[in-house]
């Protein structure tokens, strides 16, 4: 069974947090076996079980109760991606807040459910992962995170009714009163924010409805390539990190949330390679920008990833026989 990953993004924050308790937080990611460079690419996938234990071990080690509170405080809406986007252009909270229920598969594990009720409403969230929803400081982090979502569509002024949070209350449970600013009930039996009724018919200021078409034909697609063969997805990932440089086989399997050697074998049973991959995108896309484009050979040069034009021209030489301004000359 493939294991459980969540978005580098809930790690935004993190290093300048543990930075403010004297820690070195490149050790940390080490014991947790998180790649440092995650920390630079959100889109990359990191085990939960590998952030449960980066976020607990920390908070125990650095006296750091309220570390998953205190991370949840750089989410927003963005960290989402296109959901996010089609988030935000819904005409109301109700219908942005079901959108992000719908998709919110694509980015997490975490599951949101929105239960209208007489007089209140109940915004309630879990984790899939066992392991993650016994874990106090991811708890915290997914609670604190919808919290900013609410502050985010309905004004930096909102706030719940209430807080329920499954998990036992800290030895000082003020920090969680302050981030709220409401009653917050520890031991109980969910975790969900109480909100008023009326915040679920507030219009959204933002909303654009021809961009809210784009963004949920691009949510299709996006939920389209991730039910396609994985071969198939490490190809679009290929052709949008080209320009990077950082087009790695361990940065594409870190945006897989697979390990590099899972990778290579899911490749190799669909009869390809990485490397195989890598230069038929460079190829095809070289083709395409020499001969559809007016693109200088030094611009190209960066969009496939080369660092130096001449590296290019020598690794088109290689391939083609003759360089990049030759070739756009015959095809022209």
């Amino acid at each position: 069974m493939p294991r459980a990953t969540a978005s580098a993004n809930v790690l935004t924050g993190f290093a300048a947090l543990m930075r403010t308790k004297g820690a070195d937080p490149a050790q940390l990611l080490r014991r947790a076996r998180i790649p440092l460079s995650a920390l630079s690419d959100p889109q990359a996938r990191l085990p939960v079980a590998s952030v449960v234990r980066l976020l607990e071990d920390s908070a125990l080690r650095f006296d750091f109760p309220d570390l998953g509170l205190r991370l949840s405080q750089a989410r927003r809406l963005s960290h989402f991606g296109v959901v996010g986007k089609l988030a935000r252009d819904e005409p109301d909270v109700r219908h942005a807040l079901q959108a992000i229920s719908a998709w919110l598969h694509l980015h997490s594990e975490v599951i949101l459910d929105l239960q209208e009720g007489e007089g209140s409403v109940a915004l309630s969230a879990f984790h899939a992962e066992t392991v993650a929803e016994s874990s106090p400081q991811v708890v915290d982090l997914v609670m604190g995170g919808i919290f900013q979502i609410m502050r985010h569509l309905c004004g930096p002024q909102w706030h719940a009714q209430a807080v329920c949070l499954a998990h036992s209350a800290p030895a000082d449970s003020r920090p969680y009163r302050r981030y709220f600013g409401c009653p917050v009930e520890f031991d109980a039996g969910g975790n969900a924010l109480i909100i008023a009724p009326a915040d679920l018919d507030q219009a959204l200021a933002e909303a654009d409805p021809i961009f809210r078409s784009d963004s949920e034909r691009q949510v299709e697609a996006w939920a389209g390539l991730v039910a396609r063969p994985l071969d198939v997805q490490v190809r679009e990932i290929i052709r949008v990190m080209l320009p990077s440089g950082r087009c790695t086989m361990a940065n594409v399997a870190l945006r897989l949330g697979l390990q590099e050697r899972t990778l290579r074998r899911h490749l190799a049973d669909a009869g390809v390679t990485f490397a195989s991959e890598l230069a038929a995108a460079r190829r095809a896309l070289a083709h395409s920008y020499l001969e559809r484009s007016d693109k200088t050979i030094e611009a190209i040069a960066g969009l496939l990833g080369f660092s130096e034009t001449s590296a290019f021209s020598r690794w088109f030489r290689k391939g083609f026989g003759c360089g990049p301004r030759e070739w756009r000359q015959r095809a022209g």
